[in-house]
């Protein structure tokens, strides 16, 4: 069950017209975005907590869909212009590239279905991207900010949903991403094969270095890959599992005393 977001099937088409030069995961410039990322997160999910009404709330969220939406087909089409291969980067069918989609969905709609699914897949992946990037294009380069504002941007849409509107995962919801995804990570084998592509990195490892590198070779990295995804979606639930675990025990005891078990 991948969840890395980067795209290894590039330069089949015209070379690219900018060159792009390595990045470096954790220098200056990494650490620092990451820290504006955080801030203006927090800044933005929340003062619409603070300040915004229902309804202005709903306008915001709107507001931000179609901004990430004009983004996302502005990268896209960069991409394809420098060169980049056609269908990897045209179809958002990459675990964030796909949760940017749903990201847009759930800010438009507020549908809870895509919640569910999104708080796994978003924070997961987007954590993922933007903790190791996989980007070869340095700051400035317009690129490397839309990389990293579409990234964040998932992880504040659903920051937002949970701070405005009160949603959160369940543990159905859980399983029901586990069963989703592996189908998802089925379907990408036989379309790799018939676009050259390597969505969700199921055909073979990215040139660059990365965790799937310690797991052995193809296919058992795959496997390797799918127990790592299951732990993320595990851990990221483990706060609700715990907090569900209190509240119930302290519930129970109340209960209890209501019902009159306990007096002489």
């Amino acid at each position: 069950m991948g969840y890395s977001c980067g795209l290894t099937a590039i330069g089949r088409g015209k070379l690219p017209v900018e060159a792009p030069s390595a990045y470096e995961t954790f220098g200056i410039p990494h650490l620092l975005t990451m820290a504006a990322l955080l801030l203006g997160g927090a800044v933005m999910v929340g003062a619409t907590r603070r300040w915004a009404t229902l309804d202005q709330a709903k306008s915001i969220g709107a507001g931000i869909a179609l901004f990430m939406l004009a983004q996302e087909l502005f990268d896209r089409g960069y991409h394809v212009y420098l060169g980049d291969d056609f269908w990897g980067h045209v179809l958002p069918l990459q675990m964030c590239g796909a949760s940017v989609f749903l990201t847009i969905a759930l800010l438009l709609t507020r549908n809870y279905r895509i919640f569910q699914l999104l708080y796994f897949w978003g924070l997961g992946g987007a954590g993922v991207a933007i903790l190791t990037p996989d980007i070869q294009y340095p700051f400035p380069h317009v690129l490397n900010i839309t990389y990293f504002t579409s990234h964040a941007l998932i992880i504040v849409g659903v920051a937002y949903m949970m701070a405005n509107f009160g949603y959160r995962p369940t543990l159905g919801s859980l399983g029901g991403t586990i069963l989703f995804s592996n189908l998802y990570m089925a379907a990408m084998f036989p379309l790799n094969a018939l676009l050259g592509t390597n969505f969700l990195f199921v055909s073979e490892k990215p040139p660059s270095l990365s965790l799937l590198d310690f797991m052995g070779p193809w296919p058992w990295y795959v496997l390797g890959m799918e127990l790592v995804g299951i732990a993320v979606f595990c851990l990221l639930y483990a706060p609700y599992l715990v907090m569900d675990y209190f509240k119930a025990s302290s519930v129970a005891p109340q209960a209890a005393e209501a019902s009159g078990y306990g007096d002489d």
